[in-house]
């Protein structure tokens, strides 16, 4: 398989550019085939082997009932797998009882291994006893040396679980992190009943968090309890789900959490583009970037360098908004955020400046959306959670992308969401040499969308600019051609905002079109 570039930026001479330094990955198909084929559910690492709790066996889900979330797409079964004996071992839930069972079956679970106990909090799936699919307001723990030995064993598991109830934890789509003895549980959303992308009967209530939620985990090893409850709320820039958050460390502030992207925009339905930084004391919106090539929760590895205080972000597929045609190398756009072959770094550096750079080329199939990636275990690290970059010896396996959602098509949303399949593939990651080019996505343009849309009369046409530059923005219709060149002038640093009259356009889709300093960006307006 082709091999591909990423981008090692180095600390020497940061202020207003940096020097850099070029390795290469190469993925190759492992010959394991002992995963199984799951996704959006807990996993980890534990004594040298992969666990795979809950989440779902089928692709994407449906977008009406009774096809949305079918209740044989769950995954039954925990899989314990010997990624170097390419041995697996299973247990079935269906012998635990409902109030266990259903939780640690359900999906986009939040959950957290902390040293040999695995916490799992919320998730959604299907309560037998309600006719109907909720958000658990669960904590569920179970020992895990307990567990895998076990299920190597083929001993019960049935007395392992231990859980309480609270509905500050109702919450899925989130991630669930520890700094010190704090739990983060971070953004995500409740949602109640059968989803129906057209829904005008309620079939079910969703509620985003909109916060940042934190507690400390009281546990005895009996008795189970969370204290200290805290939350901090942001309304604008919490409302995500179904994203990507990473451990990260600052060489001023420490140790914090990195959260990327997610879904969807208060006002519009559009993913967001800017990254979270969340320290123990403050929390930093990062408006002054935007992560244009990956804005769905997808395999992640994380790269550090510790002598120049650099962290790489490896994304591997998965979907979004903003893709590099192989063709032109413009940065175009889907805002119906399909399934995407990118891969993709962001990079931050000592200066806490972000650098996002385009791979090149592209994992071989539209893959990675809610796929795992697991570090070669014998991988060097650092500060608990990165790839040590300085201690890689030439050739280095980094690890494998397992299991994830495999789509035929881009938008298979709008066509036949049951195209898609849990991914039987598994694929190992290595980083090997030095190599020569990047392609770094430009950031001249902050958050471009038009709102409302679609729209009948009046759009606001929104973009920021971290400097004075000159703006060209197009209307196109979708055959590419003019229909009204909306400005061509020069605008000062800051947010911006332009009114489109479209009322008396025909109804259909157009393209709006910002362009700056030859970098093209575009969004699908709907005229209705």
């Amino acid at each position: 398989m082709k091999k591909f570039t990423l981008l090692l930026l180095l600390s020497a001479s940061i202020l207003h550019s940096y020097s850099q330094q070029l390795f290469t990955l190469r993925l190759e198909p492992s010959t394991l085939t002992a995963a199984p084929a799951v996704h959006s559910g807990a996993f980890g690492t534990y004594n040298n082997k992969w666990f795979f709790v809950g989440g779902r066996k089928n692709g994407l889900h449906g977008f009406q009932p009774p096809f949305a979330f079918p209740t044989n797409g769950a995954n039954d079964m925990i899989y314990v797998v010997d990624p170097v004996a390419d041995q697996s071992w299973s247990a079935s839930t269906s012998t635990l009882p409902d109030y266990i069972r259903e939780p640690v079956t359900s999906s986009n679970m939040q959950y957290y291994l902390n040293d040999s106990i695995l916490y799992m909090v919320g998730g959604y799936g299907w309560k037998d006893s309600l006719q109907d699919f909720v958000t658990w307001p669960t904590l569920t723990a179970v020992n895990m040396n307990s567990l895998v030995n076990a299920i190597i064993n083929s001993q019960s598991i049935d007395s392992l679980f231990r859980q309480i109830s609270d509905s500050t934890l109702a919450i899925c789509g989130a991630h669930l992190q520890k700094m010190d003895s704090t739990y983060y549980l971070v953004f995500g959303h409740r949602f109640d009943g059968i989803y129906n992308r057209t829904d005008t009967a309620g079939f079910f209530v969703q509620t985003y968090s909109n916060e940042i939620r934190k507690f400390q985990i009281v546990d005895d090893g009996v008795n189970l309890s969370i204290n200290n409850y805290t939350a901090i709320r942001d309304t604008g820039n919490f409302r995500r789900r179904d994203y990507n958050l990473v451990p990260f460390y600052d060489p001023f502030r420490g140790e914090g959490l990195l959260a990327f992207s997610g879904v969807f925009q208060k006002h519009t339905n559009l993913p967001y583009l800017t990254p979270i930084e969340i320290f123990k004391d403050t929390v930093i919106v990062r408006n002054d970037f935007n992560q244009n090539l990956s804005q769905y929760h997808s395999a992640v590895c994380l790269l550090y360098d510790s002598i120049n205080y650099l962290q790489h972000n490896l994304f591997f597929g998965g979907m979004s908004m903003y893709y590099v045609d192989t063709l032109t190398q413009q940065t175009v756009t889907d805002s119906l955020v399909p399934f995407v072959q990118t891969i993709s770094d962001v990079a931050r550096d000592l200066d806490m400046n972000y650098h996002e750079i385009d791979a090149g080329i592209k994992m071989p199939a539209l893959l990675g959306t809610n796929a795992y990636f697991f570090y070669d275990l014998n991988i060097p690290v650092c500060r608990k959670h990165f790839v040590n970059l300085n201690a890689l010896p030439p050739h280095q396996r980094l690890g494998y992308i397992v299991g994830g959602i495999e789509s035929p098509e881009l938008n298979i949303s709008i066509t036949d969401p049951s195209l898609s399949f849990a991914s039987t593939r598994v694929f190992e990651v290595y980083l090997d040499t030095i190599a020569t080019a990047i392609k770094e996505i430009n950031n001249d343009v902050l958050s471009f969308f038009c709102y409302p849309n679609p729209s009948r009369e009046k759009v606001e046409v929104v973009f920021e600019l971290k400097k004075t530059e000159t703006v060209k923005i197009e209307l196109l219709d979708m055959k590419g051609s003019l229909v009204k060149e909306i400005c061509n002038q020069s605008f000062n640093s800051g947010k911006q905002k332009l009114l489109l009259n479209i009322f008396d356009y025909s109804k259909g889709v157009y393209n709006c079109v910002i362009t700056v300093n030859g970098n093209r960006k575009s969004i699908r307006l709907q005229k209705e």
